[in-house]
């Protein structure tokens, strides 16, 4: 029986710290090694190997509610500036795991990416707008360490 291919609408954003995110937006992580050449000893032509390896930052886009769920990225950044202004804390204190979770059309789960030591790099809101009515949109840009 071929496998389903992965569609793009059956997600989940898990945060450590956030009860309820409700992401509606993501992205999965993208890795990029930088290129190293040299030439050896003997050898008419460069060889390359893999070097550094770069993790990209996510953007994570979700719609702010009233239930108090909006103050979650708030308090995040709150902790980040709390250790950055050396008022306490380690930066293990505002680093936190992220899971960007994929799932079937039967909703079982088919791929996990876990994001670990992640933190807000960006918080932003969507601008304010007197003759609109749509929901304010919460974006995250999120730096991580690496992923497993």
């Amino acid at each position: 029986m071929p496998k389903s291919l992965y569609q793009n609408w059956q997600f989940a954003i898990e945060v450590n710290g956030f009860d309820v995110a409700l992401f509606h937006k993501g992205q999965e992580p993208k890795t990029e090694f930088e290129e190293v050449a040299f030439a050896p000893a003997g050898s008419m032509f460069d060889q390359k190997v893999a070097g550094r390896v770069k993790f990209e930052d996510i953007t994570l886009e979700k719609g702010t509610l009233q239930d108090g769920s909006d103050e979650a990225a708030r308090e995040w950044i709150k902790k980040q500036v709390d250790v950055n202004a050396v008022t306490g804390g380690l930066p293990a204190d505002y680093m936190r795991d992220i899971d960007v979770v994929r799932y079937d059309r039967t909703g079982n789960e088919t791929r996990r990416w876990t994001l670990h030591g992640a933190w807000v790099k960006a918080l932003e809101y969507d601008e304010l707008e007197g003759g609109n009515t749509e929901n304010t949109i919460e974006k995250l840009t999120i730096c991580f360490q690496y992923w497993t």
